[in-house]
């Protein structure tokens, strides 16, 4: 269908129609996301470990997708549309 609608309404709805289902492999438990623990996130994000806590403060930085315990864990794609966010908002700056 969204061949036949074509043009930006139908690219639209490709894409919705590629995160539904990459959304419903996960869920089904085809395809599990990454899961990342403040250690693992420092190292992703090159900081050390100790000042990570730095890092959460800033802007756009996300809550914790889920909790083990006490410790925060984040799912990989949280965290890289975070980076997303960031490099466009240095782009702007520029």
């Amino acid at each position: 269908m969204a061949d036949e609608v074509g043009g930006e309404i139908g690219k639209a709805m490709q894409e919705l129609i590629n995160e539904l289902t990459e959304a419903r492999d996960i869920i089904s438990g085809m395809k599990h996301p990454s899961v990342l623990g403040s250690k693992e996130l420092a190292e992703y994000l090159e900081v050390d470990p100790k000042n990570l806590h730095h890092s959460r403060k800033t802007k756009f930085f996300p809550e914790p997708d889920f909790f083990a315990g006490n410790r925060p864990c984040w799912f990989l794609p949280t965290i890289q549309i975070y980076q997303n966010k960031v490099d466009e908002w240095r782009k702007k700056q520029k």
